[in-house]
């Protein structure tokens, strides 16, 4: 079995994404998911090529911001638990790095 038998629809779209009619459909994908589902794909998002995840980065953030105060929070701390249970720590950093900036 090919990896991308295991991996999400946001995920495939993400990886093989070229067009700009692709981008947009892994964007509509971002912009619909549930959160919670979104934040369990945080690694998978993370291993995204640098524009992907940049892309994603604004896409989730937007989505965020739109969370209460503590709410947000709670999405650091959750963010925070996953990176710390990668063990690649660019890896970890990346997903951290998703959250460290969103205001």
């Amino acid at each position: 079995m090919a990896e991308d038998d295991f991996d999400s629809t946001l995920i495939r779209r993400g990886r093989k994404a070229v067009t700009f009619a692709d981008m947009a459909q892994f964007v509509h994908t971002l912009e619909s998911r549930p959160i919670a589902t979104l934040l369990n794909e945080l690694p998978e998002i993370a291993r995204l090529s640098e524009a992907k995840l940049v892309l994603a980065t604004k896409i989730l953030r937007r989505r965020f911001e739109g969370e209460s105060a503590v709410d947000q929070q709670q999405l650091r701390v959750f963010a925070n638990e996953i990176a710390a249970g990668v063990k690649d720590a660019d890896l970890a950093a990346r997903i951290r790095g998703i959250f460290a900036r969103f205001k």
